[in-house]
């Protein structure tokens, strides 16, 4: 049986168009007096979710070519539903982990990141030459200030050791340190 259905995608749609629907509002265009079609099937919102909840179901096989278009629908779904009209970085509060979308969202990334995925120990030691508590919480504290990336590991489930990171992100990290304690 599959984790995630249409229903999902469905709801995720649902809560996109509300937000739509408020944004216009706001902006003062006429609201629409006509029943809106909710068969979104061939709407590129649905399609990128059809393809995150097959991928988080197993359905795909890992290729050059499938990576690639899941993270172009990641970014997508991603911008839909957390993008703003400044174009900033959202920060992604962590209850939505906890929500089907953040666990069907977690599922993609780490489908599409797994072999570049390292523990938060391993990249304390990588980027500051040892896994200690203090470099352990200097990743944290990265993570948090958005300057690494991290991904929720869906098979562990403590909540304390189940983050990810990129180790391309925490390698850029430790030569931007390095160039900064070479003196001038």
């Amino acid at each position: 049986m599959a984790l995630f259905t249409d229903r999902l995608a469905r709801d995720i749609i649902a809560l996109v168009r509300r937000r739509y629907h408020e944004l216009g509002t706001a902006l003062g265009e006429p609201s629409a007096r006509e029943p809106v079609d909710l068969s979104d099937d061939l709407s590129a919102l649905h399609r990128d979710l059809t393809l995150l909840i097959g991928v988080a179901n197993g359905d795909y096989q890992r290729t050059d070519v499938m990576v690639r278009r899941v993270e172009l629908a990641l970014a997508r779904v991603l911008d839909a539903l957390m993008g703003n009209a400044l174009r900033n970085a959202a920060t992604i509060p962590d209850d939505f982990w906890r929500t089907d979308i953040g666990i069907l969202v977690s599922r993609a990334r780490w489908w599409v990141s797994v072999d570049e995925l390292i523990t938060i120990s391993n990249a304390a030691a990588l980027a500051f030459g040892a896994n200690t508590q203090a470099n352990r919480m200097r990743i944290a504290r990265a993570m948090e200030q958005g300057l690494l990336d991290w991904i929720l590991d869906p098979s562990v489930v403590n909540p304390q050791q189940n983050r990810r990171v990129l180790r391309p992100q925490v390698e850029r990290l430790r030569d931007q340190r390095r160039l900064s304690d070479e003196p001038d």
